[in-house]
């Protein structure tokens, strides 16, 4: 989809954010010294839907160990129409610091395809990640997907979908290979059918005609039994200063009722963790006390 095929609020949106994303980007990747106990493998190819050339960043621990390591799958935001893997470098060199391998991969964006689509390029990475954890040393026993902001909705949609053929088959989705223990989700824009202001403005370009389709529409609410019970245990991280908190405050309550597996961290009176902090603003001490927190959780999952 042209962003010129958006309505007008959207091409707004995407400017805004696609100005601010792009300074980010600038200054995450100006003389970026990488860590010593890190290797990095950048712009390695994969193939998304349809063979459409996509990159996928990698990040491994120097581990002196022969011991495989665990892996994490990190999906970016960006609204869905903005944002490339480059957002979250630093955050996925801390965890390959500690002891993780870590793959980033991208996705096509709204002004380039469409939803569905979108989250036919994750199951890709997903499934591009399957048949190379043995050349960089990865457990497949030991996967977790966190992602961040627009990255969280594509994470859920294409993990639950590994393990419902009725999702596959409503998405027009392919199964990937891997088995997905744990996932993360920080600020996540988790409803985008809502009769919210995000909701109005996002559906008619995400779903176009297809919103009438409540055979197909009942799956876009993420709290959705077909999608839930399909999940793995999942940690969410917010806080009050993020636009989007009532989201991820909403869906911790729903997981919570649907006695889902759930770890909930939530921050209040500093306005300085704003949207998709731990990601974002990977070296303020909550962001750190939080993927200090998420690495304890991941590995009690894995028991």
């Amino acid at each position: 989809m042209r962003s010129d095929g958006l309505n007008p609020l959207l091409q707004f949106a995407i400017r805004e954010m696609d100005r601010k994303c792009r300074a980010r980007e600038a200054g995450s990747e100006a003389n970026h010294p990488i860590p010593d106990g890190v290797q990095e493998y950048l712009d390695v190819p994969f193939q998304g839907v349809g063979g459409v050339p996509l990159a996928v960043d990698i990040f491994r621990a120097k581990s002196p160990e022969p011991r495989p390591l665990p892996v994490v799958v990190m999906i970016h935001g960006g609204g869905l129409v903005v944002g490339t893997r480059k957002l979250s470098r630093t955050f996925c060199e801390n965890l390959a610091e500690r002891g993780f391998l870590v793959f980033a991969p991208e996705y096509r964006r709204l002004t380039e395809t469409d939803v569905f689509r979108e989250m036919g390029d994750v199951t890709a990475a997903l499934s591009f990640v399957s048949g190379r954890l043995a050349e960089y040393g990865g457990d497949p026993d030991r996967v977790a997907v966190v992602s961040e902001s627009a990255g969280s909705f594509l994470a859920v949609y294409a993990v639950a979908a590994m393990g419902s053929p009725v999702l596959r088959a409503a998405l027009g989705l392919r199964p990937a290979p891997l088995r997905v223990r744990a996932l993360a989700c920080f600020s996540g824009f988790f409803y985008t059918a809502r009769k919210d202001a995000p909701g109005l403005v996002y559906a008619p370009n995400l779903y176009g005609e297809k919103r009438k389709d409540p055979s197909l529409m009942q799956y876009m609410n993420p709290e959705c039994p077909e999608v839930m019970d399909c999940l793995p245990p999942v940690f969410l991280a917010g806080s009050d200063a993020d636009f989007l908190n009532s989201y991820t405050k909403r869906y911790a309550a729903a997981l919570r009722r649907a006695e889902h597996p759930c770890e909930f961290i939530y921050y209040t009176d500093n306005k300085e963790l704003t949207h998709a902090f731990p990601a974002l603003k990977p070296d303020l001490p909550e962001s750190r006390d939080v993927l200090d927190r998420l690495v304890k959780w991941v590995f009690t999952v894995y028991g």
